[in-house]
């Protein structure tokens, strides 16, 4: 099973979309996700949820899973703003357009974390223009 997991709608309709974590944890059964994109939706929990939000996206992974987070990047976004390299309204739109922003992360956080739950860094990489991070984990075992 394809999981998307935002507030907004994917663009593929061969996932299936989880706009909540209690739609998704009780929608998915433990280790049926072959794919799960997590796109603004871990920064939508408050800080100290965030490890459990990634253990339950883990038990949710089949081993060979590919789960791919894109977030805000908080250090990007210092580094607009200190480098006066972007507008205060363009930062806004970028960071605030996909709805309810709960924490600031970092991709180091977030693969720290992973790392810690036992997925393994696929691959991972910033977006300048839009403030954000990919990282692709997988499940191996």
């Amino acid at each position: 099973m394809k999981i998307y997991l935002s507030s907004k709608d994917p663009e593929d309709s061969g996932f299936n979309h989880f706009g909540n974590i209690a739609h998704f944890s009780r929608g998915v059964m433990e280790n049926e996700a072959t794919e799960i994109v997590c796109d603004n939706f871990l920064s939508s929990f408050e800080y100290e949820n965030v490890p459990k939000i990634l253990e339950m996206l883990k038990n949710k992974m089949r081993i060979g899973c590919q789960l791919t987070i894109i977030e805000p990047d908080f250090y990007l976004v210092s580094k607009h703003v200190f480098r006066e390299e972007k507008g205060m309204k363009e930062i806004n739109d970028a960071i605030f357009r996909s709805g309810a922003l709960k924490c600031f992360l970092t991709l180091e956080l977030i693969e720290s974390l992973t790392i810690a739950h036992g997925l393994q860094t696929g691959s991972k990489h910033f977006d300048e223009d839009s403030c954000r991070f990919v990282l692709k984990v997988g499940r191996q075992q």
